[in-house]
């Protein structure tokens, strides 16, 4: 059996002060930074087989973009061209990365991060060393809820608020199942994974920060006594979130992303005693590209759509403040001119060109896999791809190799909640089980 080799790099990606902050609906400059943002390059080596795991303390990164990146290696003939996985951890609180919302991102910034993407996988693959592999699962159902509700009306409703008497129950259910991925060399631990799903975002506001996920990583770091590098994987989480709507606490600050970081971290540490060691690791891995086509507009919802628009086109948001979810179930006028305009976008300013995904699989033996979806996809979708896995553990990748925004299944549309409102961008209904039939033939090849 060939030996399992292990090498890490990481760089720090925190954005310059004043660069605005990706996340919402309108772009934040920030006014410094709680904690620094970092990609983590993970190189792994099997025999002649290679591949690599990069996550990014980023909201999200587009597959053009991520394109560019295996061409850069691909020039300097590196062997890790096409056979790296690329994760955002979707932080709120970071940089815009992308054209979102009439916003673009600042050019140098993408390119330093294009930069240390390929100097990271390259430190990475030149540090490769015998390792061994371990794998554990573990469950927390404490921090993470669905956040779409089923109203007392009949309509769905993202993020309802707080004790809201008008909610019926909940749209479905939550994933809390966490695998745990954990490489030692010289038996002592260098890598820790974690495939969790929640959404990441605690913290709002305009400062900088990996939220949960950073805080999770320094907690575990304390708690061992040494810098144990702590790469989160976040797995679907397009509806669901941290807010439990049947208490009145605060759930939105920088305490909260310490509460949420902290509690995951007790929750790995206290399973790693469950760690086994993976004795095949032979590397597999497998791609595919494929087309996301963008929503179509029905002539009733586009004439909806104009109706609402010209109802509410004079409205501007209070004092100019940023707008949030909140504001969408209370229906504030601004923010339905806003989604009204979202609609009309896709029959008036349609998108034209085909969008081409990625997803890419990577294997270790016969146990575990991660597999990757270019989306924020709703858990139904992560839970229908474990069921037809061969795979024991199945790490699902959310908003990896690319992001079309959010996925859910057929039942998800046409009820209400914003996540599957008609915009230019979003992806077409049929988009999950494309995602799921995808990566179901790519883990069983």
């Amino acid at each position: 059996m060939s030996i399992f080799e292990f090498g890490f790099a990481r760089e720090d990606i925190t954005p310059r002060l004043g660069e605005p902050l990706c996340g919402y609906f309108n772009p934040r400059p920030n006014k410094g930074a709680y904690d620094r943002l970092a990609l983590k390059a993970a190189a792994f080596r099997t025999g002649s087989e290679v591949a690599a795991i990069v996550s990014y303390d980023l909201c999200l990164l587009d597959s053009a973009f991520l394109r560019r990146i295996d061409e850069k290696l691909a020039l300097i003939g590196s062997p890790l061209a096409g056979k790296t996985l690329y994760s955002a951890t979707h932080t709120h609180t970071g940089p815009y990365t992308y054209e979102l919302f009439g916003y673009t991102p600042a050019p140098e910034y993408m390119e330093s991060v294009a930069e240390k993407t390929v100097r990271a996988l390259q430190d990475a693959y030149a540090s490769l060393a015998p390792a061994e592999l371990y794998t554990a699962t573990t469950e927390c159902s404490t921090l993470a809820f669905n956040r779409r509700f089923i109203m007392k009306n009949g309509k769905t409703l993202t993020n309802p608020g707080k004790l809201n008497d008008q909610i019926d129950h909940p749209e479905g259910g939550i994933d809390p199942q966490i695998i745990m991925v954990e490489v030692r060399q010289n038996d002592r631990p260098v890598l820790l994974m974690s495939n969790i799903s929640n959404h990441t975002d605690t913290i709002g506001g305009d400062w900088v920060s990996a939220d949960w996920p950073g805080i999770m990583e320094k907690e575990i770091q304390y708690q061992l006594g040494f810098d144990l590098p702590v790469m989160t994987i976040i797995a679907p989480q397009g509806n669901i979130n941290h807010f439990d709507v049947s208490t009145e606490g605060s759930q939105t600050g920088y305490e909260e992303a310490v509460r949420i970081g902290k509690a995951y971290a007790g929750v790995l540490l206290s399973a790693l005693y469950r760690l086994k060691k993976q004795d095949n690791c032979d590397i597999y891995t497998a791609m595919r590209d494929f087309e996301a086509p963008y929503l179509q507009l029905s002539d009733a919802e586009y004439a909806e759509a104009k109706a609402t628009y010209e109802a509410n086109k004079d409205a501007v948001m209070a004092d100019g403040r940023d707008f949030t979810s909140e504001d969408i179930a209370r229906g504030v006028p601004f923010v339905k001119k806003f989604f009204a305009e979202m609609a009309i976008g896709c029959r008036e300013n349609p998108i034209t060109e085909k969008r081409i995904e990625r997803q890419i699989v990577i294997a270790f033996g016969k146990e575990l896999a991660f597999v990757s979806l270019p989306a924020e996809p709703f858990i139904e979708i992560g839970c229908a791809i474990r069921e037809k896995s061969p795979y024991p553990l199945t790490v699902l990748a959310a908003l990896s190799m690319g992001e079309v925004g959010y996925v859910g299944l057929e039942q998800h549309y046409g009820n209400g909640g914003y996540e599957t409102s008609p915009s230019r961008t979003l992806a077409d209904p049929a988009a999950g089980r494309a995602m799921i039939e995808g990566a179901v033939a790519l883990l069983n090849k």
